[in-house]
């Protein structure tokens, strides 16, 4: 449950109803009249400092609220304004939704002063220079981008998706990368019925996208083959995606 200290810090009003938990989408959150509680990662700062005044065309971005000092954060917790809608395997609108994040953030830095050494850092780097040894280092222009948007990213009918959060890289990628992880993602969750790879096909003028997509279905392997709470599924499915990539 919410702390009261953090209840208090972001001037929370009172109320009689319980908070809701909320899923991943909002980091397993808790939502409390207008805003999503949840414990804060190393990387929360950087986030919400964009997120407060970033736009993104065609995209809705949970904005970030302040503690009554000013803060994004208070005792490891942080506080967003919660935005309607679910996650959802609009993949394709998803993959535009990076693109237009991505343009976003070409001319921003990413977080500074935080050397990260956590699972999901050491296997996306594990996996870049895997490649890069076997296939040779790519040629883009690199910037910061969203290591997780296809988990969140909410859609509710019509309206404009909507971002909870942004999930740096570990380091600088190219443009594209981040759509190539919500294409990775959506093949490996669909992996179980086969691996169709059309998703690749709509998006194969963006540059070099089929070795991105590659580097991050790798990125997400050494995740599953690492992390303890990673089920079987998954990693067949992964393997199944591998392949494929592979068989091209």
């Amino acid at each position: 449950m919410i702390p009261q200290h953090v209840l208090t810090a972001f001037h929370a009003p009172a109320t009689d109803t319980p908070p809701r938990p909320l899923g991943p989408a909002w980091d397993n959150g808790f939502l409390q009249g207008t805003t999503v509680y949840a414990e804060a990662m190393d990387t929360a700062h950087w986030s919400a400092s964009l997120r407060e005044k970033l736009t993104v065309d065609g995209v809705r971005l949970a904005r970030p609220l302040r503690t009554t000092d000013g803060r994004f954060t208070v005792g490891r917790w942080k506080a967003n304004t919660y935005i309607t809608g679910t996650p959802s395997r609009r993949a394709d609108e998803t993959v535009l939704v990076a693109l237009k994040l991505a343009d976003a953030l070409a001319h921003v830095d990413g977080p500074v002063g935080l050397e990260r050494t956590d699972l999901y850092a050491e296997a996306e780097r594990e996996a870049w220079q895997a490649a890069d040894e076997k296939y040779g280092p790519l040629d883009l222009p690199v910037q910061p981008g969203h290591a997780d948007l296809l988990a969140t990213t909410l859609y509710d009918g019509d309206a404009v998706p909507a971002v909870t959060d942004l999930v740096p890289f570990a380091d600088p990628r190219p443009h594209a990368f981040s759509a190539a992880l919500v294409i990775a993602d959506a093949l490996i969750i669909d992996g179980e019925e086969g691996v169709d790879l059309g998703l690749l096909h709509r998006f194969a003028h963006i540059g070099e996208i089929e070795q991105l997509v590659l580097r991050a279905v790798n990125y997400r392997a050494i995740v599953a083959e690492r992390h303890p709470r990673t089920n079987s599924l998954t990693r067949s499915n992964i393997q199944r995606v591998l392949a494929a990539l592979m068989s091209r």
